[in-house]
């Protein structure tokens, strides 16, 4: 065949709106690595959120934009991909520049839910666009190209605009990224073209409409209850059992759930559970004035202080103030402007002075005061927690911001950390609606016209919608939680609609989920590159001797910029490997068949975690990180052209969305998780070694559960 047609090999056997989309590519995931290159510190040091906040905000906003392709790439297929795109941009400008401007929590939060919904509406059209124009001989070179692309913009926007911009003020970073997405609605109005879709004669007879689109579009994420439900129908007694299992399982979940309360907030702390021995205290505060500087006892006996210098360009201007400050600390009665000019460095504005003699501790339970808002009580003996209950509870009201507490705020607390989680009760009730629906679909199925099912469903869909409505009144959920969950709720009414009548194709749809869902395990480790990863360096890396290497090497040219190794960093060593061996890669293993592939990757990936755990040492370091990308960009271009083979012709886009739940699973957890294992592991027992090598069992699990299914479950005549 490559004979009959020599023009088109390599890269002239793409067309020109190839080229185009990864222009796009380039400059969306640019933008968004160069935001994200420095998100977590900027949130935690700048605009001091507590690193659990932190994750809980990655935790949301990550699965967000790799939730949303499954309808995106819906509506992209049914309308057009141009238009999806110039709502995508505009959205994801709109989405960073509001980013760059709060302050807030709750602002920064709702800015980048906007930037989500700009980046979950643009990915499937993109990689849609790709498996449109390309075929079985160059799909994996194309879409090598494509992640090559992506690595090229989370390369060069961390190293060369994230430095320079953080020196005038780090909000500066995602305002470029602001200006970089917006900038491509002009190119995409003027030279954009939706590809050509091959669509059958039958396909064209079954064009739907807006509410057929969204139904079709979680047919692949319901197939698992569809098989449940066919499974159940075999008997009366099995569908009896499984009902029974489920209801039990609902009503255990709920109770456990409902007795859990959360510490009430009639008094100024609200409590957030880590887990069973880790209670933490926030007190509500006013955000910080922009003064110039802010100083922080860290502890009750004020034997820890830090400070931060909002303007460090400035500080002889108010030097004497702030030296009367520290002069009040015992410790600190002889320091100097000059000892404090020593300790900033032009990366960083906080200076921490530490002169530890210890936190307030007992043999049951020790209080950290972060500062004097943040608190973090550990729990040694928590089964014994009654019997020490009182004396917690007057050692936290010695606290001034906590005087406010009570018995009752301290148990309701202590119990909600034990309780049933609120996504346990959420996913058993969510199977028993779908089981509902379907059962009530099949049985009016055949008395129903053909093409007019929608329309005879408008009542019980709104009756399933009322019924959700309980979502409000639940305690416990934030708003944006109950929004979220009531919106995903309402998408298993698509089962009123989606034809069931193809056993073997619901099979199909279950192993495509099944296999994203295992291969999202090594995105958990991924997702750790924006989060445990960048504190992990600000604390502990010393870099040094990479600083002296690379300016002595720099000297050698003449050039002398006393350059030195940062956060961002950690995305350009990524990036830079994956540019540098991406596409020799993609030709190693395009005749490779897919899972053995991807199973190779993350295994190299996962040894390269592991490294991280031998030493802090920076060499060590990016030997880690290095053998990571190179397992990464072994496994996932692979993945993606796998599935953009096996999409059919007129749902590319649509498949493509799904793809991207990898990124769901591997966020949603990955985010939270990481968080919070950072601050046990790490801030609390100081076990980073620790850290690493449970993130590299993660990987193992992974590896075993995907040889299971190329075992058992994957198609044994598939070439891909």
């Amino acid at each position: 065949m490559e004979n009959q047609q020599p023009v088109k090999k390599g890269m002239s056997s793409f067309p020109g709106l190839f080229w185009l989309v990864i222009i796009f590519e380039f400059f969306e995931r640019g933008s968004y690595y160069g935001m994200m290159s420095i998100l977590s510190v900027y949130l935690t040091e700048h605009l001091h959120f507590a690193k659990e906040s932190v994750g809980i905000i990655k935790g949301t906003i990550q699965p967000l934009l790799y939730f949303l392709p499954i309808i995106s790439g819906a509506l992209a297929d049914r309308f057009g991909y141009r238009k999806m795109l110039m709502i995508a941009f505009s959205l994801l400008g709109l989405g960073y520049f509001l980013t760059a401007q709060a302050t807030s929590y709750a602002l920064v939060f709702g800015a980048l839910v906007v930037m989500g919904f700009g980046a979950g509406t643009f990915k499937p059209i993109i990689s849609g666009s790709i498996a449109r124009v390309t075929d079985e001989d160059n799909s994996t070179l194309g879409f090598g190209i494509f992640y090559w692309s992506i690595n090229l913009g989370a390369f060069l926007f961390p190293l060369i605009l994230v430095p320079i911009l953080k020196k005038m003020d780090w909000s500066y970073v995602i305002i470029a990224s602001a200006i970089g997405t917006a900038a491509m609605i002009i190119p995409t109005f003027f030279f954009y073209k939706d590809p050509v879709k091959q669509v059958t004669g039958d396909e064209k007879s079954k064009q739907t409409n807006i509410i057929q689109t969204l139904a079709n579009a979680f047919e692949i994420i319901y197939s698992p209850v569809v098989l449940l439900y066919n499974l159940m129908k075999q008997t009366l007694m099995k569908r009896s059992i499984i009902l029974l299992i489920l209801s039990g399982l609902f009503v255990y979940a709920l109770i456990g759930y409902l007795e859990s309360p959360v510490a009430t907030e009639k008094y100024p702390t609200i409590g957030i559970q880590l887990n069973k021995t880790t209670l933490i205290f926030k007190v509500d505060r006013n955000m910080l004035s922009q003064q110039d500087f802010d100083l922080k006892t860290l502890n009750k006996d004020s034997s820890r202080i830090a400070f931060t210098l909002f303007k460090p360009a400035r500080l002889e201007v108010f030097a004497q103030e702030l030296l009367q400050q520290l002069h009040q600390y015992p410790d600190l009665a002889d320091i100097s402007i000059s000892d404090i000019q020593s300790y900033i460095k032009s990366s960083d504005s906080k200076v921490g002075l530490s002169f530890v003699r210890g936190d307030k501790k007992t043999g049951n339970y020790e209080i950290v005061e972060e500062d004097p808002y943040n608190f973090t009580v550990i729990l040694h003996n928590p089964d014994s927690f009654a019997d020490y209950q009182a004396n917690l509870e007057a050692d936290l009201k010695s606290y001034p911001s906590l005087a406010g507490i009570t018995g009752s705020n301290l148990r309701g607390l202590y119990d909600a950390s034990n309780g049933r989680s609120f996504f346990f009760m959420y996913v058993i009730g969510i199977i028993l609606i779908g089981l509902a629906i379907i059962n009530f679909s099949t049985q009016r199925i055949s008395a129903i016209p053909r093409g007019a099912e929608s329309n005879s469903y408008t009542l019980p869909f709104f009756v399933v919608s009322a019924l959700g409505l309980i979502l409000w009144f639940i305690p416990g959920l934030t708003i944006l939680g109950r929004i979220v969950s009531y919106i995903i709720y309402i998408t298993v009414t698509a089962l009123f609609i989606i034809d069931k009548s193809d056993p073997a194709k619901f099979k199909d749809h279950a192993k495509f989920l099944l296999m994203i869902f295992l291969y999202s395990g090594f995105w958990i480790l991924y997702f750790q590159m924006f989060d445990s990863v960048l504190w992990y360096v600000q604390a502990y890396v010393d870099a040094e001797s990479l600083n002296h290497a690379i300016n002595k090497f720099l000297g050698f040219f003449g050039l002398h910029i006393n350059w030195f190794f940062d956060v961002e960093h950690v995305t350009v060593i990524n990036a830079g490997t994956i540019i540098l061996l991406q596409l020799i890669i993609s030709n190693i293993v395009k005749k490779k068949k897919a899972l053995p592939t991807m199973i190779t990757g993350i295994g190299i990936g996962t040894i390269g975690m592991a490294i991280l755990a031998i030493s802090t040492d920076i060499w060590i370091f990016l030997i880690g990180i290095i053998l990571f990308s190179v397992g990464e960009m072994t496994a996932h271009p692979k993945f993606i052209s796998y599935i953009g083979l096996i999409a059919p012709p007129d749902r590319k886009a649509m498949y493509m969305g799904y793809l991207f739940l990898y990124g769901v699973f591997g966020s949603s957890i990955g985010g939270i998780m990481g968080a919070r294992l950072y601050v046990h592991f790490v801030d609390n027992l100081n076990q980073p070694k620790t850290l690493w090598l449970v993130f590299s069992f993660i990987g193992v699990a992974t590896i075993l559960a995907l040889l299971f299914y190329n075992r058992f479950l994957a198609a044994k005549d598939s070439k891909h």
